[in-house]
Order: structure tokens, then sequence, then C-alpha cells
């Protein structure tokens, strides 16, 4: 009979730890970011963003974490990025980034960014890391439009359509093109007028010179007429 009541306690108190696993661990486990894992030789290497999700137009980081080994006795490589150059891709652009050591993580690097454009980053990266070659291209997570936060949404002018960062980009872009071709058109109208002025110039230098003969040749056909006069009245006088 004192069996039955032994057994029973176990039972609750199993049952309540089971209970307690299920409904508290949820609540205290933080969800894994998305970052990538590569590995190169004997180097692990991790990229992400410091903050996600990521939006457009709010501050943020590239974060690269590197370490020696494999699995939990890999260790941090300290000055990992002294021969590595990591530069952030967008579609066809790329920017060089400064990344600086973490002040509280050993072997982990981050450089900070203002994503202005909604879409797929990745971070390139090329060098060495303790005479290990890296050469790779990594996705970093997708980037939303911050108007999924703004709340209540932004409204421009008396259209009341919401402000949109990329059609702004689109307007900048087109205004630079605009203004480069306004510029190469103006280069190319400077230098038509340059050549009209060099083409007239040297027309006045040809009639400057068909003056001076014709000039001369009056000269000549003017002595001409002075000099068979004299001739004339010199015979007419020895006559």
């Amino acid at each position: 009979m004192t069996k039955k009541p032994k057994q029973f306690l176990v039972t609750v108190v199993f049952l309540s730890l089971v209970a307690t696993i299920v409904f508290v661990s949820p609540l205290s486990v933080k969800p894994a970011e998305a970052h990538i894992v590569k590995v190169f030789g004997n180097y692990i290497v991790e990229v992400g963003w410091d903050d996600e999700p990521v939006y457009t137009g709010l501050v943020n980081g590239a974060q690269v974490t590197i370490k020696k080994g494999s699995g939990d006795s890999a260790t941090p490589v300290i000055n990992a990025l002294k021969n590595l150059q990591i530069s952030i891709k967008y579609g066809s652009v790329t920017k060089s980034l400064d990344f600086l050591p973490s002040s509280t993580v050993d072997g982990q690097y981050h450089a900070v960014l203002i994503p202005t454009r909604v879409g797929t980053y990745s971070l390139v990266l090329k060098g060495t890391v303790e005479n290990q070659n890296i050469d790779a291209e990594i996705p970093l997570d997708d980037v939303a439009s911050v108007d999924a936060l703004n709340f209540p949404q932004s409204t421009g002018s008396s259209s009341g359509t919401s402000v949109n960062m990329d059609q702004m980009g689109t307007v900048i872009n087109q205004l630079t093109s605009d203004i480069e071709d306004a510029k190469n058109n103006a280069d190319a109208a400077s230098k038509s007028v340059s050549n009209v002025v060099q083409s007239f110039q040297q027309v006045k230098d040809v009639t400057d010179k068909l003056y001076m003969i014709s000039m001369t040749g009056i000269g000549i056909g003017v002595a001409g007429i002075v000099i068979a006069v004299i001739a004339i009245t010199r015979n007419k006088q020895q006559n």
C-alpha cells in the first residue's frame, strides 16, 4: 500500500516538470538570428545584420564573426580582418565597409550601415585570415520597407500617397542623369562654338592676306601708272 502513494507522487512531480518545460521554456528561449555560417579550411565565418529584422532608413550594421576550429571548441580570431577586405553589395553596386572589433565579443566585428533600398544585400569577402584564403559573397537577410513600421502612414502633399524611398531614389537618379546630360550637351555646345570661332578666325586670316595682296597689287598698279605718266611727260619735253 505504501508504494502506490510514492509512485503517484513521482508521477505528479514528473508531470509538473514537463509542464514547466513546455510552458516556461518558450518564453526564455531566444530565437536564432538569421545569420549565415561558412567554413573556410579550419576557420568559421558567420555574417549577418546587427539588428534583425532590417528596415530601410534605420541605422543598422553588418556583423562578421570569425573563429578557428570546429564546434564548441572553436576559438575567436583576434585581428582577423587585418588582411581581409569586406564590402557590401546591392545589385551591381558595392561599397567598402570599415569594420571595428566588438567591445563585448571576441572575434566579432561591426560596420555601421543604413540600408536605403528594399531587397537583398550581400557581403563580399576577399583576402586572407591567418594565411587562409577567403573569396566569397555571402547573402544577408532581406531588407524590408520602413513603411511597415510607420503609423499612421506619412502622406505627401495633397494626394495623400505615402512617401516611398525607392521612388525618391528613382527621382534623384533621374535628376542626376538629366544634369549629366545637360552638362554633356553644354560641353558639346561649347566645343561647337569654339570650332565656329576658330573657323571664323581662319576665314579672317585668309581675308586679311587677300586684302594685303590686293592692296599691294593696287599699289604696284598705281606706281606703274605714275611711272608711265612721268615717262610720257619727259618724252614730250625732250621732243
